[in-house]
């Protein structure tokens, strides 16, 4: 994964929440797909939709993803809309008539990764984002010392997860996981970011 484009996304984000948007978008790569839909797995964001550059209409944006069971696909615990063609050749779309470009080699360059943003009690969920490894700087760590990460100990500069509802995500060969899960499973791996609730 790049970490100049994640470093991007991350300030982004948190630049996102705090002037209170409801959605914003990032540029679409595989990495910060899977990256997004672990923060909506872990509910620091709404919805995931894969869109052109205009934004996508408001029924792709429903939790619920109600609208064409064949144009949802569920990935990791959350939904995520995913527009184009169905496996009969019809467009997929809503009830309203919307209905988004097919993915193509000509258009896939424009293809754009829309986040809704979540908020509660008018503050926004997703207070910091921030870059754990950096591009000069590379962290990457077997599970012993990730263990240590989630029981709050300081691993080299790396400081352990203390506030209640962090959260650091994990680069592995398995791709890209909550360190709560990688402890899980056994694995370890490249630190990509910490993210932290707003404190109520």
């Amino acid at each position: 994964m790049s970490l100049v484009l994640l470093a991007h996304a991350c300030s982004h984000l948190q630049n996102a929440s705090k002037a209170r948007l409801g959605l914003t978008s990032l540029p679409s790569t595989h990495q910060l797909h899977t990256l997004l839909l672990q923060l909506q797995k872990c509910g620091y964001v709404n919805t995931v939709v894969i869109g052109g550059p205009m934004p996508p209409p408001p029924s792709a944006l429903a939790p619920t993803m109600s609208a064409n069971p064949e144009a949802r696909k569920e990935i990791g615990g959350g939904h995520v809309a995913v527009w184009g063609q169905g496996d009969m050749g019809e467009e997929l779309g809503d009830e309203s008539g919307d209905v988004m470009e097919p993915i193509t080699q000509e258009n896939i360059s424009s293809r754009r990764l829309w986040v809704g943003l979540k908020y509660y009690n008018s503050k926004p969920v997703l207070e910091k984002m921030r870059l754990v490894s950096k591009p000069t700087r590379r962290v990457w760590m077997p599970i012993g010392d990730i263990e240590g990460l989630v029981k709050g100990e300081r691993r080299g500069y790396v400081n352990g997860l203390r506030g209640i509802g962090e959260s650091m995500f994990v680069t592995t060969d398995r791709g890209i996981m909550e360190a709560r899960e990688c402890v899980e499973r056994r694995i370890g791996g490249m630190l990509l970011c910490r993210v932290n609730p707003v404190s109520w």
